[in-house]
């Protein structure tokens, strides 16, 4: 998982005072998104295009979201959200708990969506900026707490940047679906769950 930081998240849809949203519009504009970026691709999506296949009119895709960078990623979070803590009492628990939601996201719609949208990521910096506050950030808080709680157990040693833990455990389940192309098993989520704890364990 990508994880680029920013110091001012930015919100991915503008929330103007005036008469309450209809989240039927809201939720007609997102699926709109989710379905062209599966069909196109990023660089193929357009507001006018979503427009037009929601129903409605580009002024209220502005009113919502500015650009079409946060539309994106608007998408893209209510998929990979919310991130809920397990606090099962062990890591392990928690890491599977944790893996097999991540490996559910990734074999599923989530992962295509991601798919869709990861190699733009480097040349739309607005775009990778969103993605980090709004998905990543709040899954690398979760898991800092994760690890925090097993070191104060004896499970995990000290000293280890829990951003660069996170990559080691999530990263094989990227590469494999969103580079290869292929679903991650319960197998492999096992497998990589397990090289992690022995390689985190304290000694």
């Amino acid at each position: 998982m990508t994880t680029t930081h920013t110091d001012a998240p930015a919100p991915p849809a503008r929330r103007p005072r005036g008469r309450p949203r209809d989240p039927r519009v809201e939720g007609a504009v997102v699926g709109a998104t989710r379905d062209l970026l599966l069909e196109h691709g990023f660089g193929h999506l357009s507001i006018a295009g979503v427009a037009e296949a929601a129903g409605v009119g580009k002024g209220t895709i502005y009113l919502r979201w500015p650009d079409k960078e946060s539309l994106v990623v608007a998408a893209l979070a209510e998929v990979w959200g919310p991130v809920t803590d397990p606090d099962t009492g062990t890591l392990e628990g928690d890491l599977g708990s944790i893996m097999r939601t991540v490996r559910s996201h990734f074999n599923g719609i989530s992962g295509r969506l991601l798919a869709a949208v990861v190699g733009e990521m480097p040349r739309h910096r607005t775009l990778q900026r969103l993605w980090a506050d709004h998905v990543i950030d709040p899954w690398l808080a979760v898991m800092a707490e994760v690890f925090r709680r097993a070191v104060e157990r004896g499970e995990m040693r000290a000293g280890i940047d829990p951003d660069i833990a996170t990559d080691a455990l999530l990263g094989p389940v990227l590469g494999i679906t969103v580079v290869r192309g292929q679903r991650v098993t319960p197998q492999q989520g096992d497998v990589f769950l397990g090289i992690f704890l022995g390689g985190v364990a304290r000694r």
